[in-house]
């Protein structure tokens, strides 16, 4: 197994092993990585367009400082289509999209359920599949987050679990 991070949240419970896929997304892989190392919560909610996912976006701002992640990251193993324990992330610059935060931001998806599409009031658009949740961890990534679904907004805490 390569690098590896955790999510937790103490209201559902959640508590998952992320394993990044670094061949396939190594630049959002990394993002990733670098603000697991920034031991910061992050503000998350059911996402209200593309069906089971907590979307937990993050502005430049808020991103470990230094870390030099925080830049235009590419698309990397993109899909429209995330399945049940992807996580899909999507880089999108100031200004892409009307009513986004009036900054850079970094979106993170934890996808729970298959059935997921990135429709959006813009129109489609794609992310990078940039880490996988560890198989062990899956039924149980999936009740804390229909728990999430079912109480609201939450903060997500990211940690660096191992490297390669």
């Amino acid at each position: 197994m390569g690098r590896v991070i955790r999510v937790t949240e103490s209201g559902s419970g959640l508590n998952c092993r992320i394993e990044l896929l670094d061949g396939q997304a190594p630049l959002n892989a990394e993002a990733l990585w670098q603000l697991a190392g920034g031991g910061a919560d992050h503000f998350a909610q059911h996402a209200m367009w593309t069906g089971p996912e907590i979307s937990c976006p993050i502005t430049s701002d808020a991103f470990p400082t230094g870390t030099g992640a925080f830049a235009a990251i590419p698309l990397e193993n993109a899909t429209s289509f995330p399945a049940a324990g992807d996580i899909a992330t999507v880089f999108a610059p100031k200004g892409t999209w009307v009513g986004q935060p009036p900054a850079d931001f970094f979106d993170i998806g934890l996808f729970y359920g298959d059935g997921a599409r990135l429709l959006m009031p813009m129109g489609w658009i794609m992310a990078s599949v940039s880490g996988r949740v560890v198989a062990e961890d899956m039924d149980a990534y999936v009740a804390a987050c229909r728990a999430i679904r079912r109480s609201g907004a939450c903060k997500l805490q990211f940690a660096q679990v191992s490297g390669q």
